[in-house]
């Protein structure tokens, strides 16, 4: 009777061991998912410490579906400096050819030293600014993109929407991230913000 007792408590208690391994073993699965999910919605922090137009260039570059450098370039910049992306540096190209030979890009780059470890080829517009994504934010005197891009800006965007708002607080409040900002090269910094939608 003793024995029988025994085994019993015994494999009660092994079976509340296999129970938690069980629910452990799930509720992990269940945070590793979350935690993929996370990661691949929020975008990564990039503090921009480069922001220059390029000179004209006929040099072709491009970036993989995985938005890597596909090759080494040395690009001219402005007052006859030059900056390299290194093959396999992550970032974004929205240059085309084009864009390049007319010397319409400007970089936007992520600097450890004189090294670029992220950037962003982005279309000059009007010979005057580059449209990047909304402001999302603010942390330590730079603004948020929503790219996760952070950059130095005006004390007040100039706001270009159909309806008129006092601050660009109240804006974002109506419009969520349904515009755009422009980075002016005349001021070095963000000046606008510009609705998308009517």
């Amino acid at each position: 009777m003793r024995a029988l007792l025994s085994f019993r408590f015994v494999a009660a208690v092994a079976g509340i061991f296999v129970l938690l391994f069980m629910v452990r073993s799930v509720t992990a699965g269940d945070e590793v998912d979350q935690a993929a999910a996370n990661t691949s919605t929020t975008p990564v922090s990039r503090v921009i410490n480069l922001t220059e137009r390029l000179d004209r260039s006929t040099k072709r570059f491009a970036t993989d579906p995985e938005g890597l450098a596909t090759s080494t370039v040395t690009f001219t910049i402005e007052e006859q400096r030059a900056v390299t992306i290194v093959e396999g540096t992550t970032g974004v190209n929205d240059c085309t050819i084009p864009d390049l030979a007319q010397g319409n890009c400007a970089i936007f780059a992520d600097l450890l030293g004189e090294a670029v470890i992220w950037f962003s080829l982005q279309p000059v517009v009007d010979n005057d600014h580059v449209v990047l994504p909304a402001v999302t934010g603010f942390e330590r005197g730079l603004a948020v993109l929503e790219n996760g891009m952070r950059l130095s800006h005006a004390p007040a965007f100039i706001r270009r929407c159909p309806t008129e708002y006092a601050s660009f607080t109240e804006m974002r409040t109506d419009v969520g991230t349904d515009f755009v900002s422009w980075w002016s090269f005349d001021e070095g910094e963000l000046t606008d913000v510009v609705c998308t939608t009517q």
